[in-house]
C-alpha cells in the first residue's frame, strides 16, 4: 500500500460467511525457525484498519500448506487451536472480551491464554514482539514493553515453524491489515 516507507496490506474478503477460507488473507514465509535452537524471536508492527468484526493473529505457526487461522476466540472467551505449534497474540471479536490475548499451543495442548487487558485501536500501529526460549516458553512485549506473565509450554521447542500474520473478516466488509515491518530470526 502506499504510505511514507512502504506497508505490505492484507486485505480480507466480505462474505458473511466469516471463516478463513472464505475470507481469509494470510502474510508467511517456510517452517524456517524452531524454539531448540535459541534466540527465537518474532516482532511485527501492524495496524487494522477497523476493529470490529476482525480476527487477527500474528505470531509464529506450525503450518503452511492452507489458509489456517492458528487461534479464534468465541463466546465466553473460549479458545480454539487450530494449529498444532503456534504462538503469539490474537485479536478476535468473536470473543466476549475484545482485546489482545497471549495465546500458545503446544502438541495440541493449549498454553494458558492471557488477557492483555488491552484493545487494539483502529488504523494504529502497534509493535508486538515474542521471543521464545529454547525450551519453548515464550515472553510478550507490546511496543516495546513487556505484557503478561511468561508462557510455558508455548510451543514445542522441535517443531518447525514460520512467522505469519492471519486474518480474517467476521461480517460482510473486508478489513485492511498494514503490515510495517516484520522481523525474524534465530540461533543458527
Amino acid at each position: 500500500a502506499s504510505q511514507l516507507g512502504g506497508v505490505v496490506r492484507g486485505t480480507t474478503g466480505a462474505d458473511a460467511g466469516a471463516t478463513m477460507a472464505l475470507n481469509g488473507t494470510q502474510i508467511q514465509s517456510d517452517l524456517n525457525y524452531r524454539a531448540n535452537r535459541g534466540g527465537l524471536v518474532f516482532e511485527a508492527r501492524v495496524a487494522l484498519d477497523t476493529i470490529t468484526n476482525a480476527c487477527l493473529f500474528l505470531g509464529l505457526t506450525d503450518q503452511i500448506a492452507a489458509l489456517e487461522m492458528p487461534f479464534t476466540l468465541g463466546a465466553g472467551d473460549v479458545l480454539t487451536s487450530n494449529a498444532t505449534d503456534a504462538v503469539g497474540v490474537l485479536f478476535d471479536t468473536g470473543a466476549d472480551t475484545d482485546n489482545w490475548w497471549l495465546v500458545g499451543v503446544a502438541a495440541d495442548v493449549d498454553a494458558t491464554k492471557q488477557n492483555t487487558a488491552v484493545a487494539p485501536v483502529a488504523a494504529t500501529f502497534e509493535t508486538w514482539r515474542i521471543e521464545v526460549s529454547a525450551t519453548g516458553v515464550a515472553t510478550f512485549y507490546r511496543n516495546g514493553s513487556a505484557i503478561g506473565s511468561t508462557m510455558s509450554a508455548a510451543v514445542t521447542p522441535s517443531v518447525l515453524l514460520t512467522q505469519v500474520i492471519a486474518a480474517f473478516a467476521r461480517g460482510a466488509a473486508s478489513r485492511n491489515i498494514d503490515t510495517d515491518a516484520v522481523f525474524v530470526r534465530s540461533n543458527r
